[in-house]
């Protein structure tokens, strides 16, 4: 069974992390409406299916990406061009940009394809913890009177996906239960409007005295030092915060 990005209205896979990640659709991707298109019965399927597009250009790059942040701003404004189908009839081809495509399939907007306006790029990782330190009294009434730390996460993006499975494990003996996982809007962020749509909340709620403890296996989770390191460079903010 196919596991979907739920925050995008449109059905986006999650094996179509990279491009989510890096805002780079390639050659032959196609997306559709409906997560019914992606079933076992293409019959039935077809009859559920009222838009679907499929990537033309950019063609598919053979080499890795690194620094995920700055290539996703540099590729939303680069070109793509894509096939758009009404009830899998094509209708038009539009050239547009990297961008408005991830607008259309977030938001459900397909006239954001040939707008002519300059669209501002969702709210990502590194800008989201402020918006989330104004929230402390949501976030307290989930930790109920014990120590949490509190780390957003991207879902499309493999080093916090990471970094979630890292923290989760160094802090398996003390963890209360499962981490709960909210929405920006459920972890109390204002206007989440503009808040990428594979961003979530991951709270770690712990049976732990010390504030200090915590942060000691939080940073043995994250934090490699280079071996000749005279001070530890450590910074939680860079990941999260305790409430």
């Amino acid at each position: 069974m196919k596991e979907y990005y739920s925050s995008f209205r449109w059905a986006v896979p999650v094996a179509f992390s990279d491009a989510v990640n890096l805002c780079r659709f390639e050659e032959g991707d196609v997306f559709y409406d409906s997560p019914l298109a992606y079933g076992d019965c293409w019959k039935e399927a077809g009859d559920k299916i009222g838009f679907s597009l499929q990537v033309r250009y950019p063609a598919r790059s053979s080499t890795a990406v690194k620094g995920a942040g700055a290539v996703f701003e540099k590729n939303w404004s680069s070109e793509v061009r894509i096939d758009l189908y009404e009830n899998l009839t094509l209708t038009k081809s539009i050239t547009t940009t990297q961008g408005k495509l991830y607008t259309a399939l977030w938001k459900n907007d397909l006239k954001v394809l040939e707008s002519k306006e300059t669209l501002a790029m969702p709210i990502r990782l590194k800008h989201i913890m402020k918006l989330l330190k104004k929230a402390p009294k949501e976030l307290s009434n989930y930790s109920k009177n014990h120590l949490t730390f509190v780390l957003p996460r991207d879902m499309a993006n493999p080093v916090s996906k990471a970094k979630y499975q890292k923290i989760k494990a160094a802090l398996a003996e003390c963890l209360e239960g499962d981490p709960i996982i909210l929405s920006p809007s459920e972890a109390g962020i204002i206007n989440c409007a503009d808040i990428a749509p594979t961003l979530d909340v991951a709270l770690f709620k712990v049976n732990l005295n010390s504030e200090e403890k915590l942060i000691d296996l939080i940073k043995s989770a994250v934090y490699a030092p280079s071996k000749n390191a005279k001070i530890s460079m450590f910074r939680l903010a860079s990941h999260g915060f305790v409430v």
